[in-house]
């Protein structure tokens, strides 16, 4: 008898630790997957945490996107990722200035998926392909 409760003491302290494990991972991934399908989203956070602080729709097609200009973003945003939906293939990088306008500073991201920020400000934002 105590063999059988010491067996399930210690497949029940198993399963709840992979859960845990499981549950943790599980939560970065469903932050990012807030961002909606073909969106452009800054986050609070690293790795795609946190609140989305700025949510765009690029709206792709097979031949492009339209990925609004923000000249003049308020209030100020400090994100430390960025989820990027434009596919390789399209040959664009996406320009966050720090000041309005597209003058200051300027973090990108070039590619498809999550990018790290440095959480400086981002003021605007603009496509640029070529």
């Amino acid at each position: 008898m105590r063999h059988r409760l010491f067996r399930l003491a210690v497949i029940t302290v198993a399963a709840v630790g992979l859960s845990a494990n499981a549950a943790s991972a599980t939560s970065a991934d469903t932050r990012v997957a807030d961002c909606p399908k073909g969106h452009f989203c800054l986050f609070e956070g690293p790795r795609g945490t946190g609140r989305i602080l700025l949510d765009e729709d690029a709206h792709i097609t097979q031949d492009g996107f339209n990925l609004r200009t923000l000249e003049d973003i308020e209030p100020p945003i400090h994100p430390l990722s960025a989820f990027d939906p434009l596919p390789d293939d399209f040959g664009c990088i996406v320009r966050l200035n720090d000041q309005p306008h597209f003058r200051g500073e300027e973090q990108e991201t070039d590619s498809y998926g999550i990018h790290e920020l440095d959480g400086r400000r981002v003021a605007s934002l603009t496509s640029d392909c070529g």
